[in-house]
């Protein structure tokens, strides 16, 4: 089936990758990669309808700043980027959609959570 909605997974956790593939992998094409310069060279290579962000990338650039410059790349301007974190304190939340996540969800997470919110961003970005 071509027509599966691509994915890209920005995650430098190995366990979480795996989690995150394991969920997605029956109606998804994901893409992962671990690094925020990884992502970037990745949006401009490919099309993605929904990207899944984790914010603490651990080395090189934060979540927050991969989305911020993908957000200013063409025809990321409204795609679905959701900020996949531990960090889930007061604020935190609202931190990452100012920085131009669409969507939030905290770790961990259920399998029917996650694609409740891509389904649910990507009918947000077809309404647009």
């Amino acid at each position: 089936m071509d027509d599966k909605i691509k994915v890209l997974l920005v995650e430098n956790d190995d366990i979480n990758i795996s989690v995150i593939q394991a969920y997605l992998k029956k109606d998804y094409v994901v893409t992962t990669v671990s690094i925020g310069t990884e992502a970037i060279e990745a949006v401009k290579n490919d099309l993605y309808q929904v990207i899944l962000m984790d914010i603490n990338l651990g080395r090189g650039m934060s979540g927050v700043e991969v989305t911020r410059i993908i957000r200013q790349m063409n025809g990321y301007e409204t795609i679905p980027i959701i900020a996949v974190t531990a960090f889930a304190l007061e604020g935190d939340k609202e931190e990452f959609l100012e920085a131009g996540c669409s969507h939030y969800i905290s770790k961990p997470f259920l399998k029917s959570q996650l694609i409740e919110l891509i389904e649910e961003a990507i009918q947000e970005t077809t309404k647009k």
